[in-house]
């Protein structure tokens, strides 16, 4: 990710992690980031499709009708959308859990809650 403005997208099932991002996303001082939410993996390819500048992907690992490693997967075998950085967030931080979605492809993960300066810290990194 360069240091422009730049998009990203959270896809989640709850409105108050959409909300906690939000404010987070807001708040980051290196960049100005824009705010794309979805609620479920179906809803964050359609976003992907209308936003095809997506820079990164936060991800839901437990969601309904798509799991976050079945969105992700898709999101990987797209060849337009496998450069996009895609970081898991979950309340689940076994090391298979982790592993499983490291070797899917993701960019890294997040073990919920977080609090802002965990995630900045994060986005000083793939930022740099």
């Amino acid at each position: 990710m360069s240091a422009r403005r730049r998009k990203v997208l959270v896809v989640d099932d709850s409105q108050l992690i959409h909300k906690m991002y939000e404010l987070a996303l807001r708040a980051y001082q290196r960049c100005e980031l824009e705010s794309h939410f979805a609620s479920d993996g179906y809803e964050g390819l359609a976003q992907l499709s209308r936003h095809p500048d997506i820079g990164l992907i936060m991800l839901d690992v437990n969601m309904p009708t798509m799991s976050g490693l079945e969105f992700l997967t898709r999101v990987k075998a797209e060849p337009a959308l496998q450069e996009i950085p895609v970081v898991l967030q979950s309340t689940e931080d076994s090391e298979d859990d982790i592993r499983r979605g490291l070797e899917a492809g993701a960019w890294g993960y997040l073990t919920k809650p977080y609090t802002p300066q965990r995630l900045h810290a994060l986005l000083d990194e793939i930022i740099d």
